[in-house]
């Protein structure tokens, strides 16, 4: 069979300059040779790498990519692209080939590997790639066409606090319908970014059917509040583009949650790190994220 991917042809002139056999001998049994990925998202090296089959997940995050950017706690990485599944840093030995892939719910796919840290909220990371694969149904399908918006609308009003139990016991639902109901590829493999933060990463969206976003991220969720060892500098009420925080110098600054579009410039900007992000479900003012 021929297949007309690049990747694939390129390897052409590499196995036939060393054997076959040089080619077999990386990799695993069943997964032979190498694999490019374009490693991306919260890490300290990114870029285009190939890697021999069976190499681990951790390795390339921390070995090839250098570890999380920021020094941020390594949370996920999401492979395969917008359809891959995405993977708990618990699950960080696995190897990358196409068996242990699909064994823990993703897919080798176009290469894509997004690395996440623990500011990432997982339901909204679902949203995210949800978005890209339902606009990119063709439409043929009913279970692909019209699943896939029904899924991006549950995702949606869970991530603005408005879902109910029903509502992600019908997400469930739908994952399996779609994948098992659609003719294609891209319907088959759209709801594995949900399935696997449903797996992995439930406790999430739990607190989000209470109104609550523990990585901080979900704006509806979230609001910014200005504590106590505020200086008084008005640098956060110069910068505020939407001038939800007065200016008044020398004095502790609040901030107008009726105007702040939670853009997180002020909390950025504070040289006293004043601004925490808090969870309007429970009024804490501990901090629960932030970008």
């Amino acid at each position: 069979t021929c297949i007309n991917n690049v990747e694939n042809l390129a390897l052409v002139p590499w196995i036939m300059r060393h054997g076959a056999p040089a080619f077999a001998a990386l990799g695993t049994e069943k997964s032979k040779g190498t694999k490019v990925f374009a490693l991306t998202g919260k890490i300290a090296r990114g870029g285009l790498i190939e890697v021999p089959m069976g190499i681990t997940i951790r390795q390339i995050v921390e070995d090839i990519g250098g570890g999380v950017a920021n020094g941020r706690k390594f949370k996920a990485v999401q492979i395969g692209g917008p359809s891959g599944g995405c993977i708990p840093a618990e699950l960080g030995d696995t190897s990358v080939d196409y068996e242990s892939l699909r064994n823990v719910g993703a897919i080798m796919g176009s290469g894509g590997l997004v690395v996440m840290d623990d500011r990432d909220c997982m339901v909204d990371i679902a949203r995210y790639f949800l978005q890209f694969t339902q606009a990119e149904s063709c439409g043929k399908c009913t279970f692909c066409r019209v699943g896939t918006q029904r899924m991006l609308e549950i995702l949606t009003k869970l991530c603005k606090g408005e879902a109910s139990r029903d509502d992600l016991n019908r997400l469930e639902e739908l994952c399996n319908f779609v994948s098992r109901g659609s003719l294609c590829g891209l319907g088959q493999t759209a709801p594995n970014p949900v399935v696997t933060t449903l797996r992995y990463f439930r406790h999430e969206y739990e607190a989000h059917l209470k109104g609550q976003c523990p990585a901080g991220q979900c704006k509806a969720l979230i609001k910014y509040q200005v504590t106590d060892t505020c200086i008084g500098c008005t640098r956060c009420a110069q910068e505020c583009p939407v001038n939800a925080i007065p200016i008044t110098p020398y004095q502790k600054h609040e901030i107008d949650t009726a105007i702040c579009t939670r853009c997180d410039v002020c909390r950025r900007i504070c040289p006293a790190n004043s601004i925490i992000v808090t969870s309007p479900a429970t009024m804490s003012t501990a901090t629960v994220g932030g970008r």
